[in-house]
């Protein structure tokens, strides 16, 4: 379990400020999602806030699973260990909010079935477009002692979009997606990227990737436990 780092006064004072800020700019915030008026502003002070208390904490908005639901805002450090005491700590610190619910860290997703079927919706990539449930992987080194894995993840159209700057962070943050950034952070040491094979027996869908972690860990723990 992460705990909350002992925070400063003043990052406190910054938090408090924030959600000061928002909590009076909900329903501006609300409106500037749903129907785009003051977009750029708002995303401007958005960001001028939450930067205040780390430039490397970002803030993810995601719909509302039914019409009636509310936003979830997700706070991260995308598994950068220093800074999990502030995302909790602008999670803790939130004031009752009326259209919105804030999390701290990506969490995994929690319903695989649409991508086991491979009835995900495709994302776009520049002229480019593909599925998670594409994606595959294989074990490039596994330390059993630390339990950290280096993989390899294959993608369609890695050849046309390797010189994409952003493209490690995109699968970066996919791979977070799949089994959160808590995991990712304890788990992941390293992910190289190549371009999907024309045969890709062997390999396995990078949706299963909890799955294959889990048992790896099992396998070693067995391990452990016949050594005399």
């Amino acid at each position: 379990m992460i705990k909350q780092d002992t925070l400063t006064p003043a990052t406190i004072k910054k938090i408090n400020n924030f959600w000061k800020w928002f909590q009076e700019n909900e329903q501006s915030i609300l409106n500037a999602i749903l129907l785009g008026i003051n977009t750029e502003e708002i995303k401007t002070n958005l960001d001028k806030k939450y930067s205040a208390i780390s430039t490397r904490i970002s803030l993810i908005i995601s719909g509302p699973v039914n019409e009636k639901g509310k936003y979830k805002i997700i706070f991260t450090a995308y598994g950068y260990r220093k800074l999990f005491g502030k995302v909790l700590g602008l999670e803790n610190q939130a004031p009752e909010l009326e259209h919105f619910i804030p999390q701290a860290f990506i969490k995994p997703i929690q319903n695989m079935n649409e991508f086991k079927v491979g009835n995900d919706l495709p994302r776009n990539y520049g002229n480019h477009e593909f599925k998670v449930s594409e994606l595959q992987m294989e074990l490039l080194e596994y330390n059993s002692d630390r339990k950290i894995l280096k993989i390899k993840v294959y993608l369609p159209y890695y050849n046309q979009l390797e010189n994409n700057d952003q493209l490690a962070s995109i699968i970066d943050l996919i791979v977070m997606n799949i089994i959160g950034e808590i995991a990712f952070r304890k788990h992941i040491r390293y992910i190289q990227l190549d371009q999907i094979p024309t045969r890709t027996h062997g390999l396995l869908s990078l949706i299963e990737l909890p799955e294959f972690i889990e048992s790896l860990i099992k396998i070693n723990a067995r391990g452990k436990t016949r050594q005399i």
